[in-house]
């Protein structure tokens, strides 16, 4: 099945650009579901800042029913303690972060949780031992974990297949085709595939915050994007897409172009 959606759906240039100028913050997740149809989104505040049971026991009663929510883990996980050494800081952060998720979970509502490691985040026996101490502390949660790369250092089918037995899905990343950013690899894990589309600014690594994803993609680029999701679609797997282009609202113009591509799957 295809969940599409964007990561993240609270934006202030989304107002007159995406949606109309007077919705409401407290409007724009219904706005998101019942207006673009999308059947799924990427929490971004959860890497800013821990949520909260409350918190997200609120979002969910806001949009009931069928859809998906995946979540980011925090910053201080993947930014921040694997330059510290400091493993059992990881663990508690990741205990207090998948006890806030719980609402989704026990309505069987949670999607993967996605790992986004920076760009400084190079492949390395240390760093795969982080990532191996990280998977032993999710195991038996019964929850999909994401694992996205910047560094191209990870690009190896040798580092694929351990870590999809670890139990992580390589994210499948578009970002600017710079030296040393990580490519565009279709990736399948355990019958589950997690795209994410971040633009490709060619500025990206002098644009300042959210200036990096002011990208448009082509039809001619989505139409490439759609051919692979497809190809996993077909094999009876679960596909999560998301567009982070989100700089004026062009992840949502480019979501709802690419579900046009892939045929309203």
């Amino acid at each position: 099945m295809l969940f599409l959606g964007t990561s993240g759906y609270s934006f202030k240039d989304w107002l007159g650009t995406v949606y109309p100028p007077d919705v409401k913050p407290s409007q724009m997740l219904k706005y998101y579901k019942h207006v673009w149809r999308f059947n799924t989104v990427e929490l971004n505040f959860t890497y800013y800042r821990q949520p909260t049971y409350k918190t997200i026991a609120g979002i969910s009663r806001k949009i009931p029913g069928e859809f998906l929510f995946t979540a980011k883990a925090p910053s201080t996980v993947t930014h921040e303690y694997w330059k510290e050494g400091k493993k059992e800081a990881a663990k508690q952060d990741m205990v207090r972060f998948l006890s806030a998720l719980q609402p989704l979970k026990d309505e069987g509502r949670l999607g993967p949780i996605l790992f986004q490691f920076p760009y400084a985040f190079k492949a390395t026996k240390e760093r795969l031992r982080y990532l191996e101490f990280i998977a032993e502390k999710l195991s038996g949660e019964n929850i999909h974990y994401a694992l996205e790369f910047r560094n191209d250092s990870w690009d190896d089918p040798k580092i694929y297949d351990y870590v999809i037995e670890l139990g992580f899905t390589p994210v499948t990343v578009d970002e600017p085709q710079l030296p040393g950013l990580f490519p565009y690899r279709p990736i399948m894990g355990k019958n589950l595939a997690y795209f994410r589309f971040h633009g490709r600014n060619p500025k990206w690594f002098r644009a300042e915050g959210s200036a990096r994803y002011n990208y448009n993609y082509s039809d001619d680029e989505l139409r490439r994007f759609a051919l692979d999701v497809l190809e996993f679609l077909r094999t009876g797997a679960d596909v999560f897409v998301f567009f982070n282009n989100c700089y004026m609202g062009q992840a949502v113009q480019n979501a709802l172009r690419f579900r046009e591509l892939v045929g309203g799957a």
